[in-house]
Formats: C-alpha cells, structure tokens, sequence
C-alpha cells in the first residue's frame, strides 16, 4: 500500500494493529450476536420457551434498524454517539437477563428486546468498521471473524451455566470496549462519513433482488434456530458453519476460486433438497440437512456482508441508511423463519408427515425465488472490452473498478477524477480543461497516479482496472 511505503518492517504499522483490533471486535461481536441466539434461550430455559425470547430479540433488532435507517442522517452527524450509546444500555439489558438472579419471564422478554435493539447499533457501527477495510481483505476479514465467531459460540455452549453466562455478556462487553477504543483513536475508521439520505438514495443501485435473498437467508436462520432443539444438533451445525467459513478464509487468501457467483447455481437444489431432507428420511437426515442450512447460512452471511460494504464504500452511500435498511428486511425474514421452525417443530411433534408436507411447501417456495433472484443478480452479458462499452451499467461498473484502485492504491479525490477521464482516452490537455486545472497541474496529477498505482503506461492502467473485480465477478 502506498501508505506505507518506505517504512521498512521493524515494527508493525499502526494501521496493522487497527485491522487486528478491529478483527478482535468483530468477532466477539459474531460471537455474542449468534449466543444471543443459541446459548442465551438454553440458559434461560427455566423462566421463559426459547420461542418467544428469540422472537422478541429479533423484534427488538428489526426496530431498531429501522429507526437507525430513518434516522442516518442525525446519527451520523451526531458522531454516532447515540448508537454507541444504545449498544451500552444493550450491553447492561444483557448482563441484567443473564445475571441478575430472580429474573421473571416478562422481563426476560423486555430486556432481550432492549438487548436486540442494542445488538443492533453496535451491528451498525462494526459494519462502518468493515467499509473501512481495504478493498481486497474484506471477504478474508469478514470470513475469518465469522468463524472464529462461531467457533467462540461453540466454547458457550460447553461452559457450565454460570460461566456461559458471564462468558457471554463479556464478549458483548469486550466487543464494544473495542469499538470504542476504535472510535477514540481511529474515528475516521470507526465513524461513518455524513452523507445526505437523499443524495445517498440516488447513487444507490442495490438490486432488491440481493435483499430478497439476504432476507431469505435470515429466514433459513430462524427455521434453523427453531428445528434444531437438541444440544448435539446445535453443535454440529455451529461446527459446520466454522469449517465452512475457515474454507471460505483459506481461499479468500490464496486464488479465491469460491464466488456468489460460482455458488450461486448451486445454492437453491442444495437448499431445497436440504428442506425435503428436514424430517423425510429420519434423525441421520435431518442431521444433514441443518448442518447444510448452517453453512449456506454462514457462506451467504459472509458473502452478503461483503458485497454490502463494497458496494457502500465505492458508490459513496449513507452506510447508517444501507445497512439499516437491508438489516431491517432480514430481521423481518428472521422473525417470519422464527415462527415458521417454530410451527414446522410442533407439527412435527404431532405428525411427521404434516412436518414433510410443511418443509416441501417452504422448499418450493424457496427455488422460485431463489431461481428468479439468481437471473436478476447475475445476467449473461459480457464485460466491456477495455473499459468501453455502451451499456450504461457496464460504464458504471468501469468507474467503480476505478474507484476501488483509488482506495486500493490510496489516491486522493482529485487523481480518481483524473483516473477516470485517463481511463477513458483522455490527454492531459483535455483533462485540464474538462477540471479547470493547469496543464502542468494535470501532467503533475498523472505522473502521481503511474508512481502510485505502480504502472509505467497507460495501457499498463487499463489493465491494473480490468483486473480489479469487485464483488460478484468472477
């Protein structure tokens, strides 16, 4: 990176030590936010049904990021301080429920709704944590904090009850202490930039198509939570899920061979097949089948959390407002998942075949939208040929590779301008009157960009652009 250039390698960088910070942080928090919902229920069993505080934990999540979409603008400006200070009173809620003794049901209820809406900010701020990463760790950096997440709720759930419990609220706890001391030193790695809702809604291109599928996936996770009531099959899916998001790290950093797009053909049989598996084949099947749901859940986690940040950092968007708008969709599938595992578990109770006829109803269901949203997210059409094409999305896709060598490459705003118009043909002499610069002033800005990007022609650039794939390219 051109930041540190020069610098020699004695000792390591303070940006280094703010990724593994930051990495810190993040996966304590994957680690709470998925024991809120698979060890908190387990050790609450005795005063409230896990049903209810999951679904009020959840509730809880979507209203919060919905008043946290409405409200980016004022959240932003205000330094986030009141996110950062719902993430506390979520911290508190939580250690009330688990540690305070002679907790009653209804307020177990009430505080695991105020805990979800804490969850929620300190979900929004880690996400600014994640834009701020560089371009090409994200996916390693999201993936290796899932499944050390994972794998940190996995530990919960061995623990005796009274350890589990201070376990738990401490990684909450140590999650946000972290993100503070993130805020303090590194505000502009932590903060998210102010940025108009209605300018952000207008540069935005988020197919309705990839929140659809995140929301569905949210909706696999509330089914999983809601079928899978014995400790065995909670710790084989939690294992899956780190062994698949330890995979996906192991490739993110060597070739990447596994994309979206490469999964994504062969997402909706699996899932569906994992569906019909769910209580038609006895206990050795429906093993397979969560644990399946579990790693399509982690994989797609992973992947979505990714192409978001991405896709908010290079088109410059609200990151308050994208994140909690898409957040407040998938809480809405978690709950809807809540209730129908919920549904399909006493069915299955009573009749297995009602249960098989309940999984076939969702697993059709499933492959229509998930065939649909495949063909939307991902046409058959051809790249540009070196960055020219008349397609208006191909000349915007172009402008964001460029966007994302800028950050990559650390160029200031004025060289993205000039690498723009440079990709696209143009001299210095039509740079400096397209800019209103001196002609000087444009060869000066070049010559940076060739010294910064490491090329030595202009052919040479083109071809660092055309190897810059953003997320979902193969």
């Amino acid at each position: 990176m051109a930041g540190t250039e020069g610098k020699g390698a004695a000792a390591p960088s303070k940006l280094d030590l703010d990724v593994a910070a930051g990495f810190v942080g993040f996966a304590l928090f994957v680690a709470s936010s998925v024991g809120f919902f698979v060890v908190a229920p387990r050790l609450l069993a005795h005063v409230v049904d896990a049903f209810p505080l999951r679904l009020c934990g959840s509730l809880g999540m979507m209203a919060a990021f919905g008043v946290i979409c409405l409200a980016a603008h004022a959240i932003a400006r205000g330094r986030c301080v009141a996110l950062l200070a719902m993430a506390a009173v979520g911290v508190a809620a939580l250690a009330g429920m688990l540690l305070l003794p002679g907790v009653s049901a209804l307020a177990a209820l009430v505080l695991a709704a105020v805990a979800g809406a804490g969850l929620a900010a300190l979900a929004t701020l880690w996400f600014t944590v994640v834009c701020a990463q560089q371009h090409r760790i994200v996916l390693l950096f999201v993936s290796m904090a899932v499944g050390v997440g994972a794998a940190g709720c996995l530990a919960m759930l061995f623990l005796v009850d009274h350890a589990a419990r201070f376990a738990l609220a401490t990684a909450w706890a140590a999650s946000w202490a972290c993100l503070l001391a993130l805020v303090r030193k590194r505000p502009d790695k932590a903060l998210p930039p102010v940025i108009g809702n209605r300018e952000s809604d207008k540069r935005s291109k988020i197919l309705w198509t990839s929140t659809i599928m995140l929301s569905v996936n949210s909706f696999e996770f509330g089914i999983l939570l809601g079928t899978a009531p014995s400790e065995s099959e909670v710790v084989a899916c939690l294992v899956a899920a780190a062994l698949a998001a330890a995979l996906l790290s192991l490739d993110f950093s060597r070739r990447r061979l596994v994309t979206e797009r490469s999964l994504s053909p062969l997402v909706p049989p699996v899932t569906v097949v994992a569906f019909l598996l769910l209580y038609l084949f006895g206990e050795a099947a429906t093993w397979v089948s969560l644990c399946l749901l579990a790693v399509l859940f982690a994989v797609y986690s992973t992947f979505g959390l990714a192409a978001m940040a991405e896709h908010a950092r290079i088109s410059r968007l609200s990151l308050p407002r994208t994140f909690g708008k898409a957040r407040f969709l998938d809480y809405v599938g978690l709950s809807l998942g809540l209730a129908c595992g919920f549904a399909i578990a006493q069915l299955a109770a009573a009749s297995e075949m009602d249960a098989v006829r309940a999984t076939a109803v969702v697993a059709i269901a499933y492959g229509f939208v998930a065939s649909y949203c495949h063909k939307a997210r991902f046409p058959d059409t051809s790249m540009e040929e070196g960055g020219h094409s008349a397609l208006p999305e191909a000349k915007g896709l172009w402008k964001k590779r460029c966007r994302a060598v800028s950050e990559e490459c650390g160029l200031s705003e004025r060289q993205y301008e000039v690498l723009v118009l440079v990709a696209q043909g143009r001299n210095a002499k039509y740079i400096e009157q397209a800019l209103t610069i001196s002609l000087s002033t444009a060869q000066t800005h070049i010559r940076n960009i060739y010294r910064k990007t490491g090329v030595h022609s202009r052919q040479e650039l083109l071809d660092l652009i055309e190897d810059t794939k953003l997320y979902g390219e193969e």
